[in-house]
């Protein structure tokens, strides 16, 4: 083969690949970067300075409820630091269009109302603002079992910081 075929041939196999994966490859190059510029500053946020923070006031019913975004779309949760994980009601899970199956409910849980099975998923992308955290463990309560979806600590542990404060929940990334 001609050097001229050859330079075609890869020019279009590089264009097909960027075309379906040029926005994960962008991703994962400015994790990496990011990544590199903690290690270098030790741990602290990047070189920038940026630290991204959300203050949520309590509520009247002294709870501090959140809308987050699960795979982009918006839910509302509110923050149990009792909770494990993070656990979606059965209504909110439906809505969300998470996909699980009946069989998917063999993760044994102990609740406040007793013992019973929840299903586990992996959510891809949970935003609380500019908050952005990926792959994050989640539950799926049985139906009627949740009225409304827990944010527990499996996210609020991964936050670089989270306090509560002067009746204000503090996170920060």
């Amino acid at each position: 083969m001609g050097i001229v075929f050859k330079t075609i041939l890869f020019g279009l196999i590089a264009s097909v690949f960027i075309s379906y994966y040029g926005d994960e490859i962008v991703h994962v190059l400015t994790n990496e970067a990011v990544l590199s510029s903690d290690k270098a500053s030790g741990g602290r946020a990047a070189a920038s300075g940026i630290v991204n923070t959300v203050q949520v006031p309590m509520h009247r019913d002294g709870h501090y409820w959140l809308d987050v975004n699960v795979n982009g779309n918006r839910t509302r949760f509110v923050v149990d630091t009792g909770a494990t994980y993070m656990t979606l009601s059965y209504d909110d899970a439906r809505r969300l269009d998470i996909p699980y199956f009946e069989s998917d409910y063999n993760i044994v849980v102990n609740t406040a109302a007793g013992q019973t099975t929840m299903a586990e998923v992996t959510l891809d992308v949970v935003n609380v603002d500019a908050i952005e955290l990926y792959d994050v463990k989640a539950f799926i309560a049985r139906e009627g079992m949740l009225s409304v979806s827990l944010l527990g600590m499996n996210f609020l542990n991964r936050l670089d910081r989270f306090e509560f404060v002067d009746q204000q929940l503090i996170l920060e990334q």
